[in-house]
């Protein structure tokens, strides 16, 4: 139910504040899935409370952009040449009649109606101008919600250890709910891969791009630009980088 109304949210392009009708909507849509019985005869949640065969014609998008007919404004009836309809938000079943439940959002009421023609050139949520917000989530109570305060966040850098030496990379797609420990870097190059964050794969680069690390003897062919792999006892893996010197005529380590 929750992968549904996602899906209905970000297709309609509309803000969680719509999240309990899409949630509704799945509850009832779930209820017409087919299940299997002890005795191996298959029917749905629908047919066993209502000792009857769902009716598969009362389905439509959810969050469809609808025009509802309307035969007069206020106490005045529209002549030919007004318009007959009015753009609504498709939001459910109507639980009252056959018809389905409209959100209009010029003045946030509901309506029930029967007479309408789903729109399908546009969203809704393009229509009256709302903002899709990604990332809604909704938790049971006997869920950590750890896996969505990601280790790597949006946009940070991180060292990728399946190459050597390692490439740096940037965040840009974190774990979700169905995707646990999934990371979706991009190297320098443009291209994209993902990676399953098992504490071996990927490394935070902390904000000090520049490491400077005690060297107390090095070989004479060392040289300004040289690559350098540096592997401490207190380390958990190694450091590879170039060696350079600065204006103290120290030498550093620059992580690649």
């Amino acid at each position: 139910m929750i992968s549904m109304a996602r899906n209905w949210l970000a297709s309609a392009e509309l803000p969680s504040t719509f999240w309990y009708y899409a949630v509704r909507r799945a509850a009832e849509i779930c209820n017409y899935f087919p299940i299997q019985l002890e005795d191996g005869l298959f029917t749905t949640p629908f047919e066993l409370v209502h000792k009857s065969k769902p009716d598969l014609r009362v389905l439509f998008k959810q969050f469809s952009l609808a025009a509802v007919r309307r035969e007069r404004v206020g106490d005045e009836r529209l002549n030919k040449f007004d318009s007959q309809t009015v753009p609504m938000i498709a939001v459910g079943r109507c639980p009252n009649s056959n018809g389905l439940l409209f959100y209009n959002p010029a003045n946030s009421t509901f309506v029930s109606s029967i007479d309408y023609v789903l729109q399908s050139n546009v969203t809704s949520g393009a229509r009256f101008g709302y903002r899709y917000q990604p990332g809604s989530f909704i938790f049971r109570l006997d869920e950590s919600t750890t896996v969505f305060q990601p280790q790597f966040p949006l946009d940070s850098q991180v060292l990728v250890h399946t190459h050597s030496p390692p490439h740096t990379a940037k965040v840009v797609g974190v774990p979700t709910y169905e995707r646990p420990n999934i990371y979706t870097v991009s190297f320098s190059d443009g291209s994209i891969a993902e990676y399953l964050n098992d504490g071996r794969i990927l490394e935070l680069i902390p904000d000090v791009t520049l490491v400077p690390q005690t060297v107390p003897i090095l070989p004479h062919w060392i040289q300004g630009g040289a690559n350098a792999t540096l592997f401490l006892h207190t380390m958990t893996k190694p450091r590879h980088g170039k060696l350079f010197q600065n204006c103290n005529n120290d030498w550093v380590l620059e992580h690649l």
